[in-house]
């Protein structure tokens, strides 16, 4: 996963970073998830390479979907920052130690987010 593409400044040779993990995860056929606050047509000028990055994102769209996220903030939402808009899911305890478990749904699909290579 790469979070926040565009929120952090990069050095000239991100995009040439970023390709190669790119290109090895596409001939692999392995997920890719990207976050960003920038739209993928935005990430040439803080990858510093309009080129490099079209290459990238023609390799992450070719078998990828682009989804458009908007609304309030998920991490705020305990805060009721923004009252015109209720929030659709109730609010979580507060956690005082690493040992607080939230109830499983029968509905809900446990799997690693990760899994070891060989």
């Amino acid at each position: 996963m790469v979070d926040e593409v565009g929120c952090l400044s990069y050095g000239t040779h991100a995009a040439n970073m970023l390709f190669h993990v790119v290109i090895e995860r596409h001939l692999r056929s392995r997920s890719m998830i990207f976050t960003a606050n920038k739209h993928p047509t935005q990430w040439g000028g803080v990858l510093h390479d309009e080129d490099l990055v079209a290459a990238i994102v023609d390799r992450i769209l070719e078998r990828g979907r682009l989804y458009h996220l908007d609304g309030p903030s998920m991490r705020t939402r305990h805060l009721a920052l923004d009252k015109s808009a209720p929030s659709a899911l109730p609010p979580e305890p507060d956690r005082v130690s690493g040992t607080h478990k939230r109830p499983s749904r029968a509905s809900s699909i446990h799997m690693p987010l990760f899994r070891a290579s060989n």
